[in-house]
């Protein structure tokens, strides 16, 4: 996961995701498999991240995010933007039924694999390399962010209209604008302080999204 501040415009990166309109988004992520290595196509976007700046979620904040998200026996998880998969992985541990984790940067998706197999999920968490905002987020209840107020801001119609009722939304550090919290909670490491936030899909929010198309 990463935190990084960029301007969104119709077309452009943040945090290393290429953001396009949702209505033009089709699901073009690869799935890893294997061996877990990209093949040629993936050579011109490696590097992805060195690009912008790479900001992993501390080990100690992750416990904080599992909690506040709630996660369960029966919860599907997705994190745009994983890195290397530490708080997808932990989700699963925490007892999540399956997950998915999605990054641009065909390095870090490898390494997010390599982690999974590692931690012997495999058969539970699937990564992706690709465009995450490409992703069908519907079956997910549980999303975790840690990607920048900009993204979260172009996340958020995508989630309302995606995601079902009760479905948990945590972001690590940034907000999504006038949409407020269910819940927030500060985390202090060595480092600095992190602000966790927690929001709830309602059907208020859903009947909002229906409104708006």
């Amino acid at each position: 996961m990463r935190a990084l501040v960029l301007a969104c415009s119709l077309v452009a990166s943040v945090h290393g995701l290429i953001v396009v309109p949702e209505a033009a988004a089709q699901d073009k992520t690869i799935r890893l498999e294997g061996d877990g290595r990209l093949g040629a196509a993936a050579a011109e976007h490696r590097g992805t991240s060195s690009a912008y700046g790479y900001e992993g979620t501390p080990p100690s904040v992750v416990p904080a995010m599992i909690e506040l998200g709630g996660v369960g026996s029966e919860d599907v998880i997705y994190e745009p933007g994983c890195g290397d998969a530490r708080v997808v992985i932990a989700a699963i541990k925490a007892g999540a039924r399956k997950g998915l984790g999605v990054d641009i940067d065909p390095d870090l998706a490898e390494v997010a694999y390599a982690e999974v197999k590692a931690a012997g999920v495999e058969d539970k968490v699937e990564i992706r390399w690709g465009n995450a905002l490409d992703v069908d987020m519907s079956e997910a209840t549980v999303v975790f962010l840690f990607m920048g107020e900009a993204f979260n801001l172009v996340m958020r119609p995508m989630l309302w209209k995606q995601l079902r009722v009760g479905a948990r939304v945590v972001s690590n550090d940034f907000p999504m604008g006038d949409w407020t919290p269910d819940r927030t909670l500060r985390v202090d490491t060595p480092g600095r302080s992190y602000v966790l936030y927690r929001w709830t899909i309602t059907q208020e929010i859903k009947s909002k999204a229906a409104a708006e198309r």
